[in-house]
């Protein structure tokens, strides 16, 4: 009787850590939904990134993460994103930050010296799956972007919409047959709830720095009639924090350099940061590293294959303690520029 107690407190302790995983996105430190080519979709960290250059840009990606771990975790995600009243004149492609002169050398755009007040929408979907819990999320943003000085804009987005949280059975094992927990979720419903997220964004064609917040409600963490907290009580989502930034350095005509870094704080855990810097050759291919503390080292590359597409893959060297069980994370990234 003692034991059959330790195993269904064990099966709870499994189930709740499980659903945090999915739900808070943490585990063993890390976000189930963190992505390391977030430096070619700032929309996807901050609402307020939303139109943040003059054509509509459309992004899908996939992440493997911790590849070698069974049931680790996946996330597909696409956004997209236009100005409404975006001017005559505009970027040609979401890399190209300079045009061809007379002598076919490349020369700085004067596309985005002139600020205006813009508005901006932008959609966007995210399924994750962490074993056997699954979360999708489908939000509608809107930003707001006005000219401070010269070529400097500041925009302030909100987004609105739903999460989603299931438990696939299918997916599920389970200690003891009759435990009351397993049979708990599988007869509980799929819970939908509201969700909120905001930011604001400071850039020009040299710069970008912006913070941004998710999950404002604090929604519970409940997916069956049952506590998601081991220990008994609510469990709720805590804001999760972004602070981005980084700087572009023309070296030549040819080349740019673009170090950023991107700190991210779940309530009052311990912070942890993203540390990258990608090097541009002509505008059309880019290669880059990423730090991320106490967890990966990354490489990525990419290329913009015409003026309508662009892709992109990343993979993570794990250096936590999951590097003897993992193979690494796998990121793809594909996007679509439209005029």
């Amino acid at each position: 009787m003692k034991n059959s107690y330790k195993q269904n407190s064990m099966k709870k302790l499994l189930i709740g850590l499980g659903i945090m995983s999915c739900l808070i996105g943490e585990s063993m430190a890390q976000n189930i939904s963190q992505y390391t080519m977030w430096n070619q979709n700032h929309y996807l960290i901050n609402p307020a990134a939303a139109g943040n250059q003059n054509y509509f840009d459309a992004a899908l990606g996939f992440r493997r993460q911790w590849a070698g771990v069974k049931d680790a975790p996946r996330t597909f995600y696409a956004t997209a994103h236009s100005v409404l009243n975006r001017p005559k004149t505009h970027e040609r492609s979401a890399l190209r930050i300079s045009s061809l002169n007379r002598n076919g050398v490349y020369k700085k755009s004067k596309s985005l010296s002139k600020p205006m007040v813009k508005h901006a929408l932008g959609g966007s979907v995210v399924s994750s799956e962490f074993g056997a819990f699954e979360s999708n999320e489908a939000m509608l943003t809107y930003a707001l972007h006005l000219p401070i000085y010269k070529d400097i804009s500041l925009s302030f987005g909100l987004s609105g919409g739903l999460n989603n949280f299931g438990f696939n059975q299918s997916k599920a094992t389970v200690i003891q047959e009759n435990d009351p927990t397993y049979a708990a979720y599988v007869a509980g419903e799929n819970a939908n709830q509201l969700n909120i997220n905001a930011g604001t964004y400071l850039y020009s064609d040299k710069f970008f720095f912006g913070y941004s917040a998710q999950h404002l409600l604090q929604n519970e963490l409940q997916l069956a009639d049952i506590s998601t907290n081991p220990d008994g009580g609510i469990v709720n989502f805590e804001i999760y924090h972004y602070l981005m930034g980084g700087y572009n350095f023309d070296l030549t005509n040819d080349f740019r350099l673009s170090p950023n870094i991107l700190f991210k704080q779940l309530g009052n855990n311990p912070a942890s940061f993203d540390l990258n810097a990608t090097l541009t050759f002509k505008q059309f291919i880019y290669g880059g590293l990423t730090y991320r503390s106490e967890d990966a080292i990354s490489i990525m590359g990419g290329i913009q294959i015409n003026h309508l597409l662009r892709m992109g893959y990343a993979y993570d060297y794990t250096t936590s303690d999951l590097n003897e069980r993992s193979n690494g994370s796998h990121e793809i990234f594909l996007g679509v520029t439209l005029f």
